[in-house]
């Protein structure tokens, strides 16, 4: 099936709750009344699920590389030792 820009926008909006109450309705009564929008909702929001856990996924990465910058290598021994001291 497919779908128009404006609908894939709708389902963004409606899974980030980001619509407003009357037009959520509207969209909770589109689904009842379409499977095919329904199951394209399913999709989508498996879309977004996917790309939240890329982005975790790329952020615990960079936490990591911080870390390993201003933790473990030499050159920041002050650094390391002046955090160390915050929660002595």
């Amino acid at each position: 099936m497919k779908i128009s820009v404006s609908d894939s926008r709708q389902i963004d909006l409606y899974l980030l709750k980001q619509l407003a109450p009357q037009d959520k309705l509207l969209m909770d009564a589109r689904f009842v009344l379409n499977p095919a929008l329904h199951q394209t909702l399913q999709w989508q929001y498996q879309v977004h699920v996917l790309v939240q856990m890329r982005g975790r996924k790329q952020l615990k990465e960079q936490i990591k590389a911080v870390e390993e910058k201003f933790f473990i290598a030499p050159e920041y021994i002050s650094f390391r030792e002046r955090i160390w001291r915050l929660f002595r």
